[in-house]
């Protein structure tokens, strides 16, 4: 054998003792793979401090969990009785959670019956659930929420975080802090709230309740009945179609509101604006009236039979009206 192919065997040998030298680099986290027999209606608890959990709503009678724990975990408890099944991951009592961070965090896919009620809660934790019909409350601090085809009551509240909802219906309740709620296809009775967020939504809810603060609410509305609108510094636009005798109300402080609605409705309204607020009516042709004192404005007229009304203030805002 020549000199050049002796060095370069005696290379490759070095390399391969040094790699069977260094330890393999292998997933720390502890696996989970359990299943339980439960109820239809089963009412499910599940809490998982960090990670990305996955709930589907599935045919059957059993409770599914499994994926990775957070590498943090000392280990998770799984009860289930008498119609309560309880999921916990057990971590340490001192956590740094530093921001959205969720590397080596929890990874767990969970199945569920139908028509079981979900409650789950979570610090850094991203949550995403599909079909649930018995009722879902999600909470998380530092993480999104996706959800679709949920039903009866829903609750999805995060503070640093987005939400995603889609085609659900029932009691609905999105409230995010620093955050963006875009709600697509829901129904029933719908509940908004954001704090230094943004609010995107198309929605055939026959009620709904929009509250921002220092946010923005872009809102179209078919067949809405009862709506009510509050902005502090931030703007709401919304749209309410197909509805004839809607009953609205809203006020605004340093923040304004944009109502379009169906030219043929029929209701009485009566707007007012104090503190340099203005108003603009592109509904009809009625004009707003000036106080005799100060800076104050108001502007009451009816249009159509009455039936219903629009009631809305602001205090150094703006208040207009549109048509659709």
């Amino acid at each position: 054998m020549n000199t050049l192919s002796k060095k370069w065997l005696t290379g490759v040998a070095a390399l391969l003792l040094l790699h069977a030298g260094l330890p393999a680099y292998a997933d720390q986290r502890e696996s989970v793979n359990e299943s339980r027999a439960v109820a239809a209606n089963e009412k499910i608890y599940l809490e998982v401090m960090s990670g990305e959990v996955s709930i589907k709503a599935v045919d059957g009678n059993q409770f599914k969990i499994s994926g990775k724990l957070d590498e943090k975990a000392t280990g998770y408890t799984l009860e289930s009785k008498d119609g309560f099944t309880r999921f916990e991951m057990t971590m340490p009592r001192q956590v740094n959670y530093r921001g959205s961070e969720k590397s080596n965090g929890a990874d767990l896919q969970v199945e569920v019956p139908t028509g079981s009620s979900i409650e789950f809660k979570g610090v850094n934790s991203d949550v995403s659930l599909a079909g649930v019909t018995g009722g879902s409350k999600i909470s998380t601090v530092n993480g999104n929420i996706s959800a679709a085809k949920l039903s009866v009551l829903v609750q999805l509240n995060t503070v640093n975080g987005e939400i995603n909802s889609k085609d659900s219906s029932g009691e609905i309740e999105l409230s995010s802090v620093n955050g963006k709620i875009i709600d697509v296809g829901s129904s029933g009775r719908l509940n908004y709230s954001v704090v230094n967020g943004e609010i995107k939504a198309r929605t055939s809810a026959e009620e709904v309740s929009v509250s921002t603060v220092n946010g923005d609410a872009e809102l179209k509305m078919t067949g809405t009945q009862h709506l009510k609108l509050s902005t502090v510094n931030g703007e709401i636009e919304a749209e309410v179609a197909k509805s004839a005798s809607p009953r609205i109300s809203g006020s605004s402080v340093s923040g304004d509101i944009e109502l379009k609605l169906d030219s043929s409705i029929n209701a009485r309204f009566d707007i007012q604006a104090s503190a340099g607020g203005s108003i603009d009516n592109k509904l009809s042709s009625d004009k707003a009236s000036k106080a005799k004192y100060g800076p104050a404005r108001s502007l009451q007229f009816t249009l159509g039979s009455g039936n219903g009304s629009v009631d809305l203030s602001t205090v150094s805002g703006d208040v207009t009206l549109g048509k659709l």
